[in-house]
């Protein structure tokens, strides 16, 4: 694979991003915030795995949140007012990887490095601010910037002819199955999906990696 690849295009959340750990730090922020003046009915550790469930990643739609939540704690938010107040902090809780650096500075040193990321664009962008890796990347694409999302070909072939290169020269590496290896596929890039389940999806005949370092063993 080394010899035809000239560049590496990310994924960020549970890619790059630790998602899981500022979706926790999230929660500890509501809870701190609104817990005394609104209780809930649950203990704390039963409303954050319940939190967990209704987000399921980040997949599971931030306009169900609240009606969801409100069945064992009743925020004092709309639905449009509590995406409003995420939306402006969840930047700023982002917690990168141990090995994300490393990789990083590695593979620049070889590829020309891109990332593609579904979600508002203020929020991932942010991100990116927040754990300072935006220097990293020749080119990076917010899908709220766009006109398509994820697993849309269309914005793999972007990526691509930002950073001027082939399909079939660049690879995708991402962990969510159904956006980044099944949208990378039918861009024609060469997938390595992140996944902690070697049995998942066994038609994939592709790469697959336990955690994020470990890609550097292919590139």
């Amino acid at each position: 694979m080394k010899e035809t690849i000239k560049a590496i295009i990310f994924d960020m959340d549970n890619t790059l991003i630790d998602r899981r750990k500022a979706f926790l730090r999230l929660c500890d922020y509501l809870i701190e915030t609104y817990g005394t003046d609104y209780p809930y009915e649950v203990t704390k550790e039963e409303l954050i795995e319940y939190m967990i469930e209704i987000d399921a990643d980040g997949y599971g739609g931030l306009q169900n949140v609240i009606p969801k939540l409100s069945k064992i704690w009743k925020l004092p938010h709309s639905v449009e007012e509590f995406i409003e107040e995420r939306n402006k902090i969840f930047g700023q809780l982002t917690v990168l990887y141990p090995e994300t650096l490393e990789v990083l500075e590695t593979l620049k040193k070889k590829y020309k490095i891109g990332m593609i990321t579904n979600g508002y664009s203020s929020v991932q962008r942010e991100k990116i601010n927040t754990v300072n890796i935006g220097h990293y990347f020749e080119d990076i694409i917010v899908s709220g910037e766009e006109e398509f999302e994820k697993p849309d070909s269309r914005i793999f072939l972007k990526a691509c002819k930002n950073l001027g290169v082939n399909a079939e020269e660049a690879v995708y590496v991402g962990d969510y199955y159904p956006n980044d290896i099944i949208g990378a596929l039918g861009a024609n890039l060469k997938p390595i999906w992140i996944t902690e389940d070697p049995d998942e999806h066994p038609e994939y005949q592709g790469i697959r990696v336990n955690r994020l370092r470990e890609i550097l063993n292919y590139l």
